[in-house]
Formats: C-alpha cells, structure tokens, sequence
C-alpha cells in the first residue's frame, strides 16, 4: 500500500487560502482554465489534483504549493513486498565486500525500523566495523554467517538470530570464506537523546 494524500484537508487548505483572497469559484477557474466542477470536487475532498493542476492553483491563490500539501501525506498502514521485488542496491561501503541489499519497507516513509534482507557473497574483502545507536535483529535466511560483536565471536547458521545493541562495533561476513550468506536485517534506531540544557552562572547585583 502506498502513501496517500489527506484530501480532507487539502479541500479545506484551498477553500480557506481562496476566501481569503475573497475570490469566488468562477473567478479562480477563470484564471486557472479549470471547471467549476473540478474546484468544487476539490474543495469537497473528492477529487486527487495532479502536480501540474496544483501548480496552477497556487499561482492563482498566490500562495505556492508547499503551502497546500504540507504535511498532509498519509502513512500507508501496510507495506507487502513480494519475494524479489525489493528494490536491490550496493552501498558504497558494501562494494568491496560483495554486499548487495535488498529493501523491504522503503515505500513506507519515516518507518522506525528498516527491514532489509543482505546478500553477502564472501568473495570480497572484509570492510571495517559498523555502528550506530539502536537495536538490531539479524536472522539467517540461508548459509551461515559470522559477526564479529566487539570483542566476541557469534556464529549463526539457517535459522539461527541475534538480537543486539547496535552501538556495539560489529561486522558480518561468512562464517566460510567464499560462501555465501542471506541474512534478514532488521534495524530500529534509537531517537536522538534531547541535549541538556546550558547551565548559566548568576550574576550578582
């Protein structure tokens, strides 16, 4: 399911931003080469705009178009993605490692964790630790992979998983050279920790 638009709101965003300007419908659509029709719809909530008929709106009401759709972008309540069709792509970090990864969520905007699914072919070269602040949970698809976890060893076959503190230096890779590994990735980020505020010394007077 993909995103979609409030178009409640938007409706009353262009209703509100045309009253103000005190224009009737007829003296907008006039300007703009719309119907009557199409700007009641609109303004009802019936009716998807397109970005070309948006553009020409906001000219009109003078108020530019991040103005009218700002913020009104509806999370999907579901993202299903079919076995291959994840969008696959190499960071450049993963190039020397014969890493590919492969998404499974990205359709869904500002998610708090982001699954995706590694292929590790363990024919390239070993690249240094990752870490960042968060949780992960890794679980062996196929093969058997290796992670380097700080100063500890942990060693997954098919089926086996991990459930760690990101923050903790870590790398994956085949537990046999060569071999390839696919692993199922899930990473939930921690939010940023608020910053304390600034102790200030009190003059005396």
């Amino acid at each position: 399911m993909a995103p979609s638009v409030n178009l409640a709101d938007l409706g009353q965003r262009v209703r509100a931003a045309r009253l103000a300007r005190r224009l009737t419908l007829e003296e907008v659509v006039s300007r703009a080469n719309f119907t009557v029709s199409w700007l009641s719809k609109l303004e009802n909530g019936q009716l998807t705009p397109s970005l070309e008929g948006l553009v020409k709106l906001a000219d009109v009401l003078e108020c530019g178009v991040d103005s009218l759709v700002a913020g009104l972008s509806v999370p999907p309540r579901y993202v299903a993605v079919k076995d291959g069709a994840g969008r696959m792509d190499q960071p450049a970090r993963d190039r020397r490692a014969g890493v590919m990864v492969e998404h499974r969520a990205e359709q869904w905007r500002g998610r708090g964790m982001n699954p995706v699914v590694l292929h590790i072919s363990g024919a390239g070269s070993r690249h240094g630790p990752e870490s960042h602040p968060g949780e992960r949970f890794l679980f062996v698809i196929e093969g058997e992979l290796r992670v380097d976890y700080g100063d500890e060893l942990i060693l997954l076959s098919r089926g086996d998983s991990v459930y760690l503190h990101a923050s903790i230096p870590h790398t994956l890779m085949p537990a046999t050279r060569g071999v390839g590994v696919k692993v199922l990735s899930v990473v939930h980020e921690a939010p940023a920790a608020p910053r304390a505020p600034v102790a200030t010394k009190r003059r005396k007077v």
